[in-house]
């Protein structure tokens, strides 16, 4: 009943919760990433999701994949990570409840089960207490206009082939739903921070490549971009290895579950570059809009 009809790997750095005075770097740069946002958008609007999967690379779990299937989110963020940034923004969308219901079920059926125990490795959690991060609320804000939203976890302790295995049950699940989902990867590509000592120096919070914290990091990011601009993602994953030496943020997990859920190694959609690519603080951030079967 439902389908996949848009996706894309999508940045949510902290400027993009601050006014324009407050994002202005020191070299005089705004961030593309705002106007970035607004080109996803228009690719949104002509193939009309009215769901969206979020996968939030700063929503870590441990023992099992976890998505957040309440009916309904509503709250003020402060954010843990930045309490002086990011503070009282207030949040209020509807979930995707039957989607998340059927992750779970679909988990189930699948034989997603923990060997001692026998306890599930996908969950379905509506508590209204659950944490929420401005990895998702910042995507929110910034695309979502109508559409109903699934956030997801990225589980620290899985693997590539966890990753992409959670990601074919969400598919799965879809397939089960009257919906039509746009998939996105809430992360950034390397993600190494530069030290406390140079964290607020000029070239750190320039928005320019050079403020990458190392030449091979930029050079690898730039690589994975170009296999990813050839829709080569089984060559990504082969490269996955040698890429960690650069911490992609979250282990990769936001890119891997969206991939899972495209196919996996034989999904070959071209990655299209919606923003520039940017850094922030020394980490690789860039928008990128990855052609789904019956979008163009």
């Amino acid at each position: 009943m439902g389908e996949i009809v848009a996706a894309a790997l999508v940045s949510h750095v902290p400027p993009l919760a601050l006014p324009v005075n407050w994002r202005i770097s020191p070299d005089g740069e705004d961030t593309d990433l705002i106007e970035g946002f607004e080109r996803i958008r228009a690719r949104l609007d002509e193939v009309e999701p009215d769901v969206f999967v979020i996968v939030d690379s700063h929503w870590f779990t441990t023992s099992e994949h976890v998505v957040a299937g309440a009916a309904h989110h509503r709250g003020v963020l402060t954010s843990e990570e930045l309490p002086t940034v990011i503070k009282g923004v207030g949040f209020d969308y509807p979930g995707a409840a039957e989607l998340g219901a059927a992750c779970e079920q679909v988990g189930a059926r699948r034989g997603n089960f923990h060997s001692v125990g026998n306890r599930p490795q996908i969950v379905n959690v509506t508590d209204e207490h659950l944490p929420h991060h401005y990895s998702t609320i910042n995507v929110v804000k910034h695309l979502r206009r109508d559409e109903r939203v699934l956030v997801t976890s990225v589980c620290q302790t899985a693997k590539p082939h966890n990753f992409m295995e959670f990601g074919a049950t969400i598919r799965e699940a879809i397939d089960l739903v009257d919906c039509r989902v746009a998939v996105l990867g809430s992360g950034a590509m390397s993600h190494r921070f530069h030290p406390f000592d140079k964290i607020v120096s000029p070239l750190s919070l320039s928005y320019k490549p050079h403020g990458i914290s190392s030449k091979e990091a930029y050079e690898y990011d730039m690589r994975v971009l170009e296999l990813w601009k050839e829709g080569r993602h089984a060559d990504v994953l082969e490269r996955y290895p040698d890429y960690m030496r650069f911490f992609p943020e979250a282990w990769f997990g936001h890119y891997l579950i969206m991939l899972g859920a495209l196919g996996g190694a034989d999904f070959k959609g071209a990655g299209r570059p919606m923003s520039r690519y940017e850094n922030q603080v020394g980490t690789g951030n860039i928008h990128v809009w990855f052609e789904v079967a019956g979008t163009q």
